[in-house]
């Protein structure tokens, strides 16, 4: 097959759309993904697509036949209605579906798979392909032990230069790719470097080998799209996680399921393991730093929310809110209207007042109160305002106050009566130049 290599005039003619430049956009910093139903051709899922500086889609070869429309389309008018949205395409490279019908574009992968034996196997470099830990999907041997192909590929690079070419030649207004699943070990066991002995995923050695072949994909991708951001969905905020191959080299990524899981980190951890987790990935990610925080679930769970959200502003993350793990919908909060502006002070690791966390905007600041600290009153060094709602009107209801109770497990976000006024943060706070 011939190579997939993009030609220097090609890139030298697409770098005029090199990601956007929001690499400190105001807070409350949003993403938004939109992973499930693929009507990316309605205007109404462009309009939540474009809440987020950061939004992720899930296309496939040839889905806008019939549609009306062309990908490069829809990017477009994302970034229309949004000019500082940054739009990344889903890829994977480690796991693929059993369903092999589909075009000519999908099918080549499966047949350059099947005649190189790139899938990860049982023992040796063939035989019994290993099912994916997600249902319904093989394994792809996602390491360097693959054998290259008569250009010098293997498996991962090749598979960069296919989604280069299928989605960013074709659509330049792409910001980059979102590679699923850039763990920090593997989910499964096989024989990663097809000695005919099945390697454990949770061995380091095989980890290693793991990470250095998503390494070698995200060189790749580096390489081939100058100027543009590639970012994951990571796993890397567990305690024991160690990742050196991906330090400082992914631009951002998915800090799944943050809140709202029985797995994430603040239902068995609590609110301080969440935060350790947030604030070690988040020192991982090379500038601009777009890593996202996760939160699923209900729309109209106001008080979660609000604590999930201002959980995220303590850092300089990108908050997400999906109602279901299918990740297709992006809803609306009153708070998103509130424009913070930029940081005055640095990301909080201490408390505030009786320990309900406070970091402050330009325009205004935001208090979180931890899972586990009770309700608590906290008095303010001078009038603020709450925002003006009609999701939560109890909440917000736009009063000025001088004092807020915060249940547990609640945040909330007050605006400065005199906006553009930069007071200087009280107590703990440190100033930071932003």
């Amino acid at each position: 097959m011939r190579r997939l290599l993009i030609s220097l005039v090609c890139l030298g003619f697409f770098i005029a759309y090199a990601a956007s430049a929001c690499a400190d956009p105001p807070f409350p910093r949003l993403g938004a993904l939109w992973l499930g139903s693929k009507n990316y051709q309605d205007p109404a899922v462009q309009q939540q697509l474009a809440r987020g500086s950061i939004s992720v889609i899930s296309l496939y070869p040839g889905w806008a036949d019939g549609t009306g429309t062309t990908v490069q389309q829809v990017i477009q008018n994302i970034k229309a209605i949004n000019p500082n949205s940054m739009v990344f395409q889903y890829i994977s490279n480690n796991e693929i579906s059993y369903n092999t019908a589909g075009n000519a574009a999908s099918s080549a992968i499966y047949a350059k798979l099947s005649s190189m034996n790139w899938y990860l196997y049982e023992n040796g470099g063939s035989g019994t392909i290993v099912d994916s830990w997600f249902p319904g999907d093989w394994e792809i041997n996602n390491t360097l032990w693959t054998p290259p192909d008569a250009n010098g590929n293997i498996w991962v690079t090749w598979y960069a230069n296919w989604a280069v070419q299928q989605y960013y030649v074709q659509s330049p207004a792409l910001d980059g790719f979102y590679l699923d699943n850039t763990f920090w070990e593997p989910r499964v066991n096989g024989d990663y470097n097809r000695d005919g002995v099945t390697d454990i995923a949770t061995n380091p050695t095989t980890a290693t080998w793991f990470r250095q072949g998503d390494r070698q994909h995200f060189l790749t991708m580096n390489q081939l799209m100058p100027g543009h951001y590639q970012i994951g969905n990571v796993d890397w905020g567990a305690a024991n996680a160690v990742f050196p191959e991906y330090n400082q080299l992914l631009n951002g990524g998915l800090m799944e399921g943050m809140i709202g899981y029985s797995w994430s980190f603040e239902t068995w951890g609590g609110w301080a393991t969440m935060m350790q987790a947030y604030r070690k990935v988040m020192a991982a990610f090379a500038a601009p730093q777009l890593g996202m925080f996760a939160q699923i679930g209900s729309v109209t769970d106001y008080q979660s929310f609000r604590y999930g959200l201002t959980s995220c502003l303590m850092d300089n993350g990108y908050y997400v809110f999906n109602s279901s793990a299918n990740y297709d919908d992006a809803p609306a909060f009153d708070e998103y209207n509130a424009n913070l502006g930029n940081s005055i002070s640095s990301p909080q690791t201490t408390a505030w007042q009786n320990g309900v966390y406070r970091r402050d905007f330009a325009n205004g600041i935001a208090l979180v109160n931890p899972k586990g600290n009770g309700a608590q009153t906290v008095q303010l060094e001078t009038s603020y305002k709450r925002l003006l709602g009609t999701q939560d009107p109890s909440v917000n209801n736009g009063q000025t106050v001088t004092s807020v109770t915060l249940q547990d497990r609640d945040g909330l976000i007050l605006m400065r009566l005199a906006p553009g006024v930069t007071p200087d943060p009280p107590g703990n706070v440190t100033v930071k130049v932003n």
